[in-house]
């Protein structure tokens, strides 16, 4: 693997329909391996015998690796997952559906017409085959499902022994590359002190920003050095339109991050993965030199970084998932599995975009190369894994490389179809020399599009900003922008994203094959004027109190968020869900047309809860809010309540609500002068209007007083009541006050 640094024209009608696939394009068709969904049935759908094993099971290429290295890294493919018949396979990827679950498999309906379509894909690699592989003496690197294999580190004994194993297909060499550093220095810029400026409105600060419960980051003052790279894809044009990525999971594959940097420490970051050490840090950690995670932390923070007055990246608000997948220790060659794993991973958590600056091809001796006739779509497993990829659902922006300008100078997986492979241009729209060439093997237009890789303003890990050049730089760009359209657009496919982007792009009129492709796209209009038509889903709006980590020490419990608008005009209702944690159950679901309602309820003392709002249009698009937000109740009896400022009485809500075994019953009282002695009785009704218990019977209170009275849930008997409604009365010196409960048992 090779880190590689590094106003538009109506399209004619045949390119767009080649674009989606209605009519041949070589620019457009899809390879064999990675058909568009709703293309002819996948061969894996269907159950099929395994094949007879044919020829050597250990390739000619893993012989060699063997008998130079003397232990080398394989692939060991398997026969079969386990199935013996056609039921058992259907039984076999109904079962594996079941474990896919949310955003995994909402993204992989919509790919499917909104039916989620389980796959042998799902299926997990047989436990017993891969103990056998183990017993044989071979190291386990890595599990593939997707490719129903394992990776192994394993000398000539053990490889024989593997190979004599009845379910294993074959074994092969893994595929090595060699890392690519940037193309010319890094060259310093001045770090710029933040702009003073307020957070956007109706964002509240987090209370210790943490993992996944980072605010919702307001529009900047100030691009500084990002400006450039910025504008000239019209992205920071989409960011003034609202779309800034929030709600879409990207996945960063690269070196590793430095989390604590300025440019993306205020970033969410939902879940993270060492493919080297396997751990879960993805940081600098004891055994790796101190410059492993630069190109991570600058790829990291071109695709959205948020240092006002320094950096800003396309998609700040989006979820990251941040995967380690390159050992910077040596300069041996690193191993392409660590990649699938990676894409397995993301894949199974949810991700909507992968941005990875990786690529595989060329190396030194004594290791063997790929071929530029293995750059044919389906050939190397990054390549397989990307497509398939795609094809589930997750928009996949790869860098071309480096190594142009000769023909075919593009590394894997930038060859895989459905993804967008990325070139570098230079501020005026210059290729680079560098930025790798099309077309793929078998005739294929690549790259897809470019962006700004000369001289892109990135995070330094060690501190500060920088410009590098080269396809790394230019693919997060394109990585970010993929996740506003995604934010935009939550209804299209990824290869409507796809051919939207593409659409967009300067040289769109006219793509070439090997040079830029469809050119420099502009977001704004993949967004609202392609062929596809514009936004339907409402616009992205924020939450506003209870703040996000924040204390709720008193009722009446007031949730408030901000207005959004329907692109349609039409006008939206909101849906506001509460969940008690850690398990996430539902307390409370309601809808209403304002941006406040007050919760009805009981929250317990010292408890965590979390909630949301969707805006939703009329034809029933749901847009949910740019954050969940969390807060605590205080250490007292149900939440601290105030008594009224002028004299009166405050009856609450029951706690909770409905009630199940028991509930406490707050209300607060201020007379006219401080010391004041009021007569307080508190009883409860049944619908009938029968007296079912007497919690207070003319008790002296000194004013003001707050009181919550526990109710156990029986009667004057020491029975339990049964389901239904019930009514309690206050009475304050003659005056009743009432209110309604619901027993539910």
């Amino acid at each position: 693997m090779h880190r590689i640094l590094t106003t538009h024209l109506r399209v004619p009608a045949l390119l767009a329909a080649a674009l989606l696939g209605l009519v041949p394009l070589s620019l457009a068709a899809p390879a064999p391996f990675a058909r568009a969904a709703g293309a002819s049935e996948d061969p894996h759908a269907r159950y099929a015998p395994p094949s007879p094993r044919s020829g050597p099971v250990v390739t000619p290429a893993a012989q060699a690796r063997l008998a130079s290295a003397g232990r080398a890294a394989l692939w060991v493919y398997f026969a079969d997952k386990g199935e013996t018949d056609a039921r058992g396979f259907a039984r076999a990827v109904r079962l594996a559906g079941d474990r896919v679950q949310g955003h995994a498999r909402d993204r992989r309906a919509r790919e499917t017409g909104g039916v989620f379509a389980p796959d042998y894909y799902d299926v997990p690699v047989v436990e017993r085959y891969v103990d056998a592989v183990r017993s044989t003496g071979a190291k386990i690197r890595n599990v593939s499902r997707w490719m129903n294999a394992v990776s192994v580190e394993a000398d000539p004994a053990a490889a024989a022994r593997i190979a004599s194993l009845p379910f294993v297909r074959s074994i092969t060499a893994i595929a090595f590359s060699k890392r690519v550093e940037p193309v010319g220095p890094v060259i310093p810029l001045e770090t710029r002190p933040a702009p003073a400026t307020p957070l956007e409105e109706g964002v509240l600060p987090s209370a210790g920003t943490r993992r996944g419960l980072a605010a919702t980051l307001g529009p900047p003052v100030s691009y500084g050095g990002s400006v450039n790279q910025m504008t000239s894809i019209n992205s920071r044009a989409a960011q003034d339109s609202g779309y800034t990525g929030a709600g879409v999971v990207v996945a960063m594959f690269d070196t590793g991050f430095n989390k604590a940097h300025p440019a993306v420490a205020p970033l969410k970051r939902i879940a993270e993965y060492d493919f080297v050490f396997h751990d879960g840090e993805t940081a600098n950690q004891a055994g790796d030199l101190t410059t492993q995670w630069d190109h991570g932390t600058g790829t990291w923070s071109v695709a959205g970084g948020y240092a006002d007055g320094n950096l800003i990246g396309p998609a700040y608000n989006a979820s990251f998932l941040l995967a380690k997948t390159e050992d910077n220790r040596s300069e041996t060659p690193v191993e392409e599995d660590n990649w699938l794993a990676a894409v397995e991973w993301a894949d199974s958590i949810g991700v909507d975009v992968i941005s990875s600056s990786l690529g595989y091809m060329t190396f030194d001796a004594p290791y063997p190369s790929h071929t530029y006739s293995d750059l044919d779509g389906r050939t190397t497993v990054v390549t397989q894994a990307a497509a398939l990829a795609a094809r589930r659902g997750i928009v996949v922006a790869s860098a071309m490389g480096n190594a142009g300008p000769p023909v075919g100078s593009l590394s894997a997986p930038a060859d895989a179809d459905s993804i967008l492979s990325v070139g570098a241009v230079d501020l005026n729209n210059v290729l680079a020399g560098f930025s790798g060439r099309g077309p793929t093997a078998d005739g294929r237009g690549k790259p897809e599009v470019v962006a700004q890789g000369v001289f892109t303003s990135w995070a330094v890990a060690a501190g500060g900003y920088g410009q590098a050049s080269g396809t790394s730089l230019s693919t997060p760009l394109i990585g970010g922008v993929s996740a506003q359209i995604r934010e935009a657009h939550p209804e299209w496919t990824v290869q409507q994203i796809r051919y939207a982007l593409k659409l967009s792009g300067d040289k769109a009129s006219a793509p070439d094959s090997m040079n830029f492709g469809w050119g420099r796209p502009n977001v704004v209009w993949a967004i609202y004027s392609s062929p596809l038509g514009g936004p339907i889903y409402p616009k992205p709006f924020n939450l506003a109190s209870p703040a996000n980590g924040g204390v709720v020490t008193f009722a009446p419990y007031n949730f408030r968020w901000r207005p959004t608008s329907d692109p349609n005009g039409d006008p939206l209702t909101y849906r506001i869900r509460i969940f008690k944690t850690p398990l996430d159950s539902l307390i409370y679901d309601a809808t209403t047309t304002d941006t406040t309602i007050t919760y009805p309820g009981y929250l317990g003392p010292s408890t965590t809860y979390r909630w949301y709002v969707s805006a939703i249009d009329p034809g029933s698009h749901e847009r949910e809010s740019r954050d969940r937000f969390t807060f605590v109740t205080s250490s007292s009896s149900g939440v601290d309540i105030t008594p009224p400022a002028t004299p009166g009485v405050v009856l609450y809500p029951s706690r909770p609500n409905p009630v199940q075994s028991s509930a406490v019953i707050p209300f607060a009282i201020t007379g006219a002068s401080q010391g004041d002695i009021a007569r307080v009785t508190l009883r409860i009704f049944n619908s009938q209007g029968r007296l079912v218990r007497t919690l207070m019977e003319n008790e002296a209170e000194t004013l003001p007083a707050v009181r919550a009275p526990k109710w156990d849930g029986k009667n004057e008997k020491g029975q339990r009541v049964s389901s239904g409604i019930y009514y309690y009365r206050l009475t304050v010196s003659g005056r009743d006050t009432s209110r309604r409960m619901v027993v539910l048992r």
